[in-house]
């Protein structure tokens, strides 16, 4: 009985030079307070604001092209004839970004002759998953990166949101977009959909399933918690007994 209880209390006594050791790893860190953003990523493409695609209603033999790929024309300027005496001309000044026909060639309705875009006026179209569409409105702010401009941010703000052929497209308005941003082009877009200023962070290394070690009055206890945005490599405490003088106990 004796040695029963030297044993056990040379466990209690084991279990605290562990914990005290533990302690004394430097890995305690406190929380903090401070702003959190929670935002909504998703790929945008570039799209041109006015895209002219000429096709014809009727059978019709293509006699001259005026214009070649990459060629920038004006408002007015001629684009293709047709053997049915009409001339088509340039609605808007821009790129012909695309010829899908030769001279000569015989095309059937509804077929592409050409596609004319203007380069100059873009936006940046997002496509969404349901649960993201709920959540962004116009009006919101968004930061788009560009690969080929590294270490440039770029500000938007969302115009619109809207059903799609089965899609939820979000319209992104940016303004100052560089001239070499072509259409086609594809950003990481985030969307800001809250922002709290005054948010109780706790680092995510310091949660391990769905709890915490905190270390209080100088007492160690677990605590169950439940995190809101991240931001990194911190959390907003949305459920928990966390004070902001508190101790956590990191995980390794």
């Amino acid at each position: 009985m004796f040695s029963a209880v030297l044993l056990a209390a040379a466990t209690v006594a084991a279990y605290f030079l562990v914990d005290s050791s533990y302690l004394n790893r430097n890995n305690r860190i406190k929380p903090r307070v401070g702003p959190i953003v929670e935002a909504i990523y998703a790929l945008g493409t570039v799209k041109s604001e006015n895209v002219y695609n000429l096709k014809m209603g009727i059978s019709a033999t293509v006699t001259r092209l005026h214009v070649r790929e990459g060629q920038e024309v004006k408002k007015g300027a001629p684009l293709a004839a047709v053997d049915i005496g009409m001339l088509v001309r340039a609605p808007f000044a821009g790129t012909v970004t695309r010829i899908y026909c030769e001279e000569g060639e015989v095309v059937m309705p509804g077929v592409l002759l050409l596609t004319l875009m203007d380069l100059s006026k873009k936006f940046v179209q997002l496509s969404l998953d349901q649960n993201s569409a709920l959540r962004v409105k116009s009006g919101l702010t968004a930061q788009l990166s560009f690969e080929s401009l590294r270490g440039k941010l770029l500000h938007g703000t969302v115009e619109s949101i809207y059903p799609s052929g089965g899609q939820f497209l979000a319209r992104i308005d940016v303004k100052g977009m560089p001239q070499e941003i072509l259409p086609e082009m594809t950003a990481d877009v985030a969307i800001e959909v809250s922002r709290r200023e005054k948010a109780l962070l706790i680092p995510l290394s310091s949660v391990n399933n769905g709890s915490i070690t905190v270390e209080r009055d100088g007492k160690l206890r677990r605590e169950r918690v439940s995190i809101g945005a991240v931001d990194g490599a911190w959390g907003e405490v949305l459920e928990g007994d966390i004070l902001p003088t508190d101790f956590l106990v990191l995980d390794r």
